[in-house]
């Protein structure tokens, strides 16, 4: 479950970071525009809608979050009281908390990229290729 909640945790930072990285280069474009070929080349649309992207997602996330740190908790909780009832409606919980976040995480991938032209997806797709490393 620890690697669970690693992994879930690793992603939600991940969006997270990818989200601020994208804000913050298409800041950084409409300052001092660059003209290198990895430019997203954002518009100012795009700039605010990203960011409203940003605020009501992070809201979320953190939030879904909690929600798997808490059921968590309550599973340790109920193992350590030797309940399988309650340990089988903890791990239940637990479930849907991840899922919950993982959809939501996905969402805003999905809102994210439908804001990006194909030429900035694919900047966007070369660059999280590099980036990303495979996993074991």
């Amino acid at each position: 479950m620890k690697l669970r909640r690693t992994t879930q945790i690793a992603l939600a930072a991940m969006l997270a970071i990818t989200l601020t990285g994208l804000t913050a280069h298409a800041q950084q474009l409409r300052n001092a525009p660059v003209t290198s070929a990895q430019d997203l080349n954002l518009t100012d649309a795009q700039v605010f809608k990203i960011q409203a992207l940003l605020m009501s997602g992070t809201v979320k996330m953190r939030r879904l979050s909690q929600e798997v740190l808490t059921a968590e908790d309550t599973l340790s909780a109920a193992i350590a009281k030797g309940d399988p009832a309650l340990t089988a409606i903890a791990v239940l919980s637990l479930d849907a908390a991840e899922k919950a976040l993982k959809n939501t995480e996905s969402a805003n991938q999905r809102n994210l990229l439908s804001l990006l032209s194909d030429a900035q997806k694919q900047v966007v797709k070369e660059y999280s290729t590099k980036s990303v490393p495979v996993s074991e």
